[in-house]
């Protein structure tokens, strides 16, 4: 099975603190053993939301814009990783082993199970490679439908397929993943390193994410352009948010 791991912003994260060698290194320890494996699949961050944009659609898809930054940062999300787990228990024992290098022990982790119900296939890789192009993370923001596990049904789950293969094919689109609903996931919180587990669903519906996307292209305005012909579940009532992703040069520019 596959998670989706999920660090929550916070005031450091949003404020774009750089990343610390002790943390880096606490990191790479605690990755490693799952990389070694196989299981570790993605590893990524986001930058500040003050760097990115939340976009919502008006008659004729055409895109509202607001800026950042958002004001909630405990809903934000800081950066995601994916990997594979035998079972959701499996995956809150890893995730429990979180370093408290982060945050100092004040990390808080959501654990979302990666799979859209409707069954769409998730595909790609949102790793950095060779290429100078930006990326950027696309959120589909939940909605009370969306919590339920709905199944939008063949024809937009055709139109959907149809749209990623046009965008993977052409090299802009990299990376794809649909989630189920907070029912089935799990949040740890920790305190001063201690982490304590809480069960979904979560009440905050409107802040959390139902599924992602991952494009490499030029700027955050050809991503606009693609989310308005993307055929989302919601159509016109899709409500997104997009965030830049560090690169690695960037993450250890501090160190250097």
């Amino acid at each position: 099975m596959r998670f989706l791991i999920v660090r929550k912003a916070d005031a450091e994260t949003e404020a774009g603190a750089p990343v610390t060698q002790p943390l880096l290194d606490a990191m790479a320890e605690y990755c490693d053993v799952l990389a070694s494996e196989g299981r570790f699949l993605a590893g990524e961050g986001l930058k500040p939301s003050r760097e990115g944009v939340r976009v919502s659609f008006r008659d004729g898809r055409t895109p509202v814009v607001v800026d950042g930054p958002f004001a909630e940062a405990k809903e934000l999300v800081a950066g995601f990783s994916i990997i594979e787990a035998d079972s959701m228990e499996a995956a809150v024992d890893w995730v429990k082993g979180w370093p408290a290098e982060d945050a100092n022990g004040n990390a808080e982790i959501e654990i979302r199970p990666v799979g859209c119900p409707g069954g769409l296939s998730n595909f790609g890789d949102p790793a950095e490679d060779d290429s100078d192009r930006p990326r950027y993370m696309v959120m589909l923001k939940a909605n009370e439908r969306s919590e339920t596990d709905w199944n939008p049904g063949p024809e937009i789950l055709g139109k959907m397929a149809e749209a990623n293969r046009a965008g993977y094919e052409a090299g802009y689109l990299i990376a794809g993943n649909g989630l189920s609903s907070s029912r089935h996931a799990r949040r740890v919180r920790f305190s001063k390193g201690q982490p304590q587990v809480f069960d979904g669903p979560f009440a905050e519906i409107k802040e959390m994410v139902a599924g992602f996307w991952v494009l490499r292209v030029d700027s955050l305005d050809d991503v606009i352009a693609w989310a308005r012909s993307y055929p989302f579940p919601d159509g016109d009532d899709a409500r997104l948010e997009i965030r830049p992703l560090y690169t690695m040069k960037e993450l250890l520019a501090p160190l250097a």
